[in-house]
């Protein structure tokens, strides 16, 4: 009896049962997103450079994230609240 085989044969069982598992799924995706905004975060730009450039892309993107959090936005907007029924139905 070899072990070699055997262990090898095992160890694909394995990853094969892993494959699906919905957590070990996500995990792996997890994984590629992170080397895939790695990658682009390591081969991106100087700063000082796209600095002028992406001044008013950045006033837009500050504009929306305050809107998103309800610091500022205009007033005809509305909020979700909690919903309170007027007349109750018996």
């Amino acid at each position: 009896m070899n072990p070699i085989p055997q262990l090898d044969q095992l160890r694909r069982q394995m990853a094969e049962e892993l494959t699906h598992i919905p957590q070990y799924r996500a995990l792996k995706a997890m994984e590629r997103f992170i080397a895939d905004m790695s990658a682009i975060y390591e081969h991106a730009p100087d700063l000082a450079m796209t600095s002028e450039v992406d001044e008013p892309n950045r006033k837009i993107a500050q504009a929306i994230e305050n809107h998103l959090k309800g610091e500022t936005g205009p007033a005809s907007i509305v909020k979700n609240a909690s919903y309170l029924p007027v007349h109750r139905v018996a």
